[in-house]
């Protein structure tokens, strides 16, 4: 991202950050991010074109901050120094518990960005790094038979893989349900 997030953040450049996050937010619930251009983005957060410029490279940088900011809501830098397994399972709930207390706004953006569209790639891709990152800080690289590298994969496969099925393909299944698909899926490891 342009903006340097390891700096403490000013007062204003928060307001032209959450300017910026909501716009999108907003911005997605009625069309697809394809369609979306830089200056509908700066006309709904009411800032110019060159304040935009001045945080973000373009609007794939502003969805990697979105992405950013949702994975701060998670708390994901709470797990690099857990269990792999045990961080990732607290990942899903978290993930899981972060989904449902905004299911209405991803169903408005489900409905303009659905199937196998730029979005939901880019949101896989991301997460699927962070999950990574998150075995990739851990010590017990010994304890599995297989390459380390395809655990993680696995592991970040399956999680996504049951978000999907009980979000985006609209299952019905509660958090403890999904939680017990989950285990089942990753017990062989």
């Amino acid at each position: 991202m342009k903006y340097d997030l390891t700096k403490k953040i000013t007062k204003g450049a928060r307001r032209t950050l959450d300017a910026f996050f909501n716009s999108m937010l907003e911005l997605l619930s009625n069309k697809s991010f394809e369609e979306i251009t830089v200056n509908e983005l700066c006309q709904q957060s009411n800032y110019p074109r060159a304040t935009f410029y001045n945080y973000f490279d373009d609007k794939y940088d502003l969805l990697n901050y979105c992405l950013y900011v949702l994975a701060k809501q998670i708390h994901l830098e709470e797990y690099k120094n857990l269990d792999p397994e045990e961080s990732l399972y607290i990942f899903f709930d978290r993930m899981y518990d972060l989904i449902t207390a905004r299911q209405d706004m991803i169903q408005h953006i489900l409905k303009f960005n659905s199937g196998e569209n730029l979005l939901l790639s880019h949101f896989r891709i991301y997460m699927n790094i962070q999950m990574r990152e998150i075995f990739c800080q851990c010590q017990c690289k010994d304890r599995y038979k297989i390459p380390y590298e395809i655990v993680a994969e696995h592991y970040c496969n399956t999680i996504l893989l049951i978000l999907e099925w009980s979000f985006l393909k609209k299952n019905s299944c509660s958090k403890i349900q999904a939680h017990e698909y989950l285990k089942y899926l990753l017990r062989s490891l």
